[in-house]
């Protein structure tokens, strides 16, 4: 889940961050995500991207996001993960995400 939406600030003199955001290079609208480090590309919000500037952490994660984004906290975030099928036993069963809604919940299949 989105934890909270932010207009990002980058540590020291504001003006780096504007001098940044205006050369695109970090977004002026963002969420912190429940968890981090995701081995997945980011789905839903669209436009929804890690930041380098602000690094990782395993608690929380920020994502930039585009400045018309609507998203707000409470709200899933959707990434599709990029690593082994082995890690989604500690996750549950997976949502099917079709249409703008959650369609679906199919159980991860059980370790051979």
């Amino acid at each position: 889940p989105i934890l909270k939406m932010v207009e990002p600030m980058l540590p020291g003199p504001p003006a780096v961050t504007r001098l940044l955001q205006a050369l695109g290079r970090f977004p002026r609208k963002g969420c912190y995500l429940y968890g981090g480090k995701w081995m997945a590309e980011p789905v839903f919000p669209e436009g929804m991207k890690a930041n380098g500037l602000l690094g990782l952490s395993s608690n929380q994660q920020f994502m930039g996001l585009p400045a018309d984004a609507t998203a707000k906290p409470g709200d899933y975030a959707f990434l599709r993960p990029t690593q082994s099928e082995a890690v989604l036993q500690q996750f549950g069963s997976i949502a099917v995400f079709s249409g703008g809604r959650i369609a679906d919940r199919w159980p991860a299949l059980p370790m051979a």
